[in-house]
């Protein structure tokens, strides 16, 4: 009896202790659920704050929770429609251009150019053969340098030059050091544009709203002779062009 007794008191004590932790256990499951939800709380009113000036890192919290970043979700730049635009009333427009062939045999190099009036008048065209070792820049310089020569030639007041290659504008703008390769020929080209009589602007272009130059450059490629052609009306292979240019008619490029 008492070994039963005793056995009875250990169960009913064992009994109480199991409430007592199962107890203790609720409140602190209870008290651990109400400071998550505090700190949620805050934090939900920290980010819908209607603070007129949010702080920059709320700012880009807010950015990096509501637009997360697709580093492959991007979309190509758009085409746009590029034409060769008439120059301003009173003004002469000449469009140049150099063109090589280095993998043609033998190798071989032109240029040409094109100026033409408001009204897209063909005013005069040329094109010449150069020496085979050039280089694409510098058939481009050449280009701007006979072309102003032209045009100096024909009393013209007020030119704008344009080319398609950037660096060649570059070098015409802001000239080069004595020692530079090109500085002979920049240097002339630099001097004609500086004369007081006229008054000259050098522009770059997008390819395709030179099209004319360019075909005028790729054909005195294929000229026998080095000698220089001019054209006072447009030439066969060229006369498209110009019509589409004349027309207003754009070309799809990338700008």
């Amino acid at each position: 009896m008492s070994t039963g007794n005793s056995s009875n008191d250990g169960n009913h004590n064992s009994g109480g202790n199991n409430d007592e932790g199962w107890g203790s256990k609720f409140l602190k499951l209870a008290s651990a659920a109400a400071a998550t939800a505090a700190v949620a709380g805050g934090l939900i009113a920290l980010m819908s704050s209607s603070s007129p000036q949010p702080s920059p890192f709320e700012t880009s919290a807010r950015r990096v929770i509501k637009e997360p970043v697709d580093e492959y979700n991007y979309e190509a730049a758009p085409s746009l429609p590029i034409r060769w635009t008439k120059p301003e009333w009173g003004w002469v427009k000449l469009n140049v251009d150099g063109s090589r062939d280095h993998i043609g045999y033998p190798p071989s190099s032109g240029c040409g150019g094109v100026m033409r009036d408001a009204s897209g008048t063909w005013l005069l065209g040329f094109s010449q053969k150069l020496n085979p070792s050039y280089e694409v820049h510098m058939t481009e310089i050449v280009a701007i340098l006979k072309g102003v020569k032209l045009a100096r030639e024909m009393n013209v007041q007020k030119l704008v030059v344009e080319s398609d290659l950037e660096s060649a504008v570059s070098m015409v703008e802001n000239g080069v050091r004595a020692n530079h390769p090109q500085y002979t020929i920049i240097s002339s080209i630099k001097q004609l544009l500086s004369d007081p009589k006229w008054e000259v602007k050098v522009v770059h272009i997008p390819r395709e709203a030179n099209r004319v130059a360019n075909k005028l450059a790729r054909d005195a490629r294929d000229l026998t002779s080095e000698y220089m052609r001019k054209y006072p009306y447009p030439p066969a292979s060229c006369t498209t062009l110009v019509q589409e240019d004349s027309q207003g008619d754009a070309v799809v490029g990338y700008y």
